[in-house]
């Protein structure tokens, strides 16, 4: 499986450059709104299977070379330690062009989670690239980004631990239709667990998990099928 995700990504990757020799790759200057549908697996972060998730985004270039997104979704997924439970989730992206095909991109994410045990919120830096793509004759995108771990680790302003959540994020993302684009996330994280707070001396246990999902992204201004955005 691993193998064949490398592989694909790098045919789209390569493909991409390539096919934007003939394909015009100028983004209008407007503001993008998009209502998403989330679907998939994030049993790896502890939930009950399907994800479910519906939210907005917005999109907007600044110049030539910048551009700013922004994302809200809300999840009524149940964790499987409480078997309730809700989540809030909002992502702020920030992106540079340093041509028409690739980019530097810094994002930061904010979760809320509600259960009837525990209440959860966290703020989360990534970084990567991005590349815009035109592989199987529709527009796409690629976003490489890496998550970086952050909350806290014990203590009396600690009653629970961050998960510490780290790892790469694979998002491609194609235009089918006009109005509608396609996203597939894959999601390779090292999290760790809760220590025992009666003893203190045991360091946390960890472990290596993944989440799939897809989203499909209605878009209220029509979009061309033949030019990258």
């Amino acid at each position: 499986m691993y193998r064949m995700l490398r592989a694909a990504l790098l045919v789209l990757a390569f493909a991409g450059p390539l096919g934007a020799q003939t394909q015009s790759m100028e983004r209008e200057a407007t503001t993008h709104w998009l209502f998403d549908i989330e679907t998939g697996s994030e049993a790896g972060l502890g939930f009950k299977m399907p994800h479910l998730a519906a939210g907005f985004g917005v999109e907007q270039s600044v110049g030539k070379h910048f551009e700013l997104q922004g994302r809200v979704s809300y999840s009524p997924d149940k964790k499987y330690i409480t078997n309730d439970g809700s989540a809030l989730k909002m992502m702020g992206t920030g992106l540079y062009w340093i041509n028409q095909s690739f980019a530097l991109t810094g994002s930061l994410r904010h979760s809320n989670l509600w259960t009837s045990q525990f209440v959860k919120s966290s703020w989360a830096p990534l970084a990567g690239i991005a590349i815009r793509e035109f592989g199987f004759g529709y527009p796409g995108r690629i976003y490489l980004a890496y998550l970086f771990p952050t909350g806290c680790q014990w203590g009396p302003s600690c009653p629970i631990q961050s998960n510490r959540t780290q790892g790469a994020e694979v998002y491609w993302e194609t235009r089918i239709a006009s109005h509608v684009r396609l996203g597939i996330l894959y999601g390779f994280y090292h999290v760790l667990n809760q220590s025992n707070e009666l003893r203190p001396d045991i360091p946390r246990t960890g472990e290596v998990t993944g989440d799939v999902l897809v989203t499909v992204r209605y878009e209220l201004r029509r979009g061309s099928m033949d030019k990258m955005y």
